[in-house]
Order: structure tokens, then C-alpha cells, then sequence
């Protein structure tokens, strides 16, 4: 049985135009969940085409409904084509359960919050990024020297992030968030757009109240592809997130 939602997409949340990937997620599993699985776990989207700001539709199948875990198909469409296609599996996540960690696994290293500049909503390509607007990121410029025209061709880039509202951030925050740092590509001397193709999360734990840390980087460039792989730790050093894309980039 599919279950139709009607959406508005919001323009705030625009990149040069288009909607945000990560909120065009967020935006998709919401109407999926229900109380008894109420938080996304796994979640693995394909982005067919950008849709734009404005009425949308979203529909959703519910594949399996278990005691721990439910599976839905979640497909967002505008104008009678599919935009984006989503499977989630959704549970219940814990913030008081024992867990085992490997022993090299650990937060990025940041400097100071009052250290680390805030992203504007204009980027260093001149393109408006309205969903800095939402979500407060705060640069460790050892990762952003490309932002001052010298990239480091390390591929990586980390940071504070958090909700504009300073609100705690919720699992669904916890997807947008998990493709809202700048694409790694900047720091490769590569300042297109970066088009996301597929982007799959783990949505690992609850996160504990206060600024989140992010890791970004990428492994492999080429044939007009590239990996990103994000991290997000919480404030009390729990790794919360791991996702990773495909994406698209231009050499110009």
C-alpha cells in the first residue's frame, strides 16, 4: 500500500537554486516514520534529478514492519517524475546502551569554536548556499585554506556544526547534516558543483546535547567521480554518523 504526502520544498534550503540534498532527505524519510520505529538507522538514497522549490509529492511503502526494525521505500516526485528514491530502515536508537569502539577510533582534532570561522550562505564560487541559513558550520581553517585560494590537496575537510536555532540535533537533523559540509573537491583546486549520485547514513546513536564535530573526506577521483566519506562525533566523543556518496565534479 503506498501512502502519498504532499510537501512544499523550501527555497531557504537552496544551493544555486536547487533544493539541499541532505534536506530533500530529511524531508523524504520523515513521513515514513511512526512511533514504533520512529528513528531512521539506514538510509540509502539515489538522486535521479533536482527537483525545484515548491509543491512536491512524497510516497511511501512500507516493505516490512518488525519488532526492532521497519524498511520502507520512500520516493519523492515533482511534476509526475521521480526526483529522489530512498529504502530506510527505522528503529529505535539508544543514548544508555553499553557499546564497543575500536581502540583508533576518535573525534577530529578541532581548534576552539571562537576559532574556527562561520560558512556564509555565499560560497567561494559566488553561489548562494541557503541552507547555511539552517545549519551553523564553523570551518577549521587548517581544512579551508582553499577558501583563501590555497588548497592543501589533502582532500579533507572538518568543522563544528550544529542547528542555527542552537536547538539539539535531532536524527533527522542528524541526515541533513551528514552532506552539509563543502565538498572535499575545494581543497583539490576543483571549485564546481558537485552533484550528489547516491548518499547512504548510519544513523549510529542519539546525539548528545551541544556542537557536533565532522569529518569529511575522499578517498578516490576519477572518471569524473568521487567518494566522500563523513564522520560526525557528538559532544560526548560518540560517533553518531557514518555516510558516504558518490558524486559527480568537473575539471574546469
Amino acid at each position: 500500500m503506498t501512502t502519498s504526502y504532499d510537501v512544499d520544498l523550501d527555497p531557504g534550503w537552496a544551493v544555486g537554486g536547487k533544493p539541499h540534498g541532505g534536506y530533500l532527505l530529511r524531508t523524504a524519510v520523515e513521513r515514513a516514520l511512526d512511533d514504533a520505529h520512529p528513528h531512521p538507522m539506514v538510509v540509502s538514497a539515489h538522486y535521479l534529478s533536482s527537483p525545484d522549490a515548491g509543491p512536491a509529492v512524497v510516497e511511501v511503502d512500507r516493505l516490512r514492519s518488525g519488532r526492532r526494525v521497519a524498511s520502507s521505500r520512500v520516493r519523492l516526485q515533482q511534476s509526475g517524475d521521480a526526483r529522489v528514491e530512498v529504502l530506510l530502515s527505522h528503529g529505535t536508537l539508544s543514548t544508555d546502551e553499553d557499546y564497543w569502539s575500536a581502540p583508533d577510533s576518535a573525534p577530529p582534532q578541532l581548534p576552539p569554536i571562537e576559532d574556527c570561522p562561520r560558512v556564509p550562505t555565499t560560497g567561494p564560487t559566488g553561489r548562494t548556499v541557503g541552507y547555511f541559513d539552517h545549519v551553523d558550520l564553523r570551518l577549521d581553517m587548517a581544512t579551508a585554506q582553499w577558501a583563501l585560494g590555497k588548497p592543501q590537496r589533502q582532500a579533507v575537510v572538518q568543522g563544528w556544526m550544529r542547528r542555527d536555532d542552537a536547538a539539539d540535533a535531532s536524527p533527522l537533523d542528524l541526515l541533513v547534516f551528514a552532506d552539509a559540509m563543502p565538498p572535499v573537491t575545494f581543497d583539490l583546486g576543483l571549485m564546481g558543483w558537485v552533484p550528489t549520485l547516491e548518499l547512504t547514513v548510519f544513523v549510529r546513536g542519539l546525539a548528545a546535547p551541544g556542537w557536533l564535530r565532522v569529518v569529511q573526506r575522499a578517498r578516490l577521483l576519477r572518471d569524473g567521480w568521487l567518494d566522500e566519506e563523513c564522520e560526525i562525533w557528538d559532544s560526548e566523543d560518540r560517533l553518531v554518523v557514518q555516510a558516504r556518496q558518490l558524486a559527480g565534479y568537473r575539471v574546469e
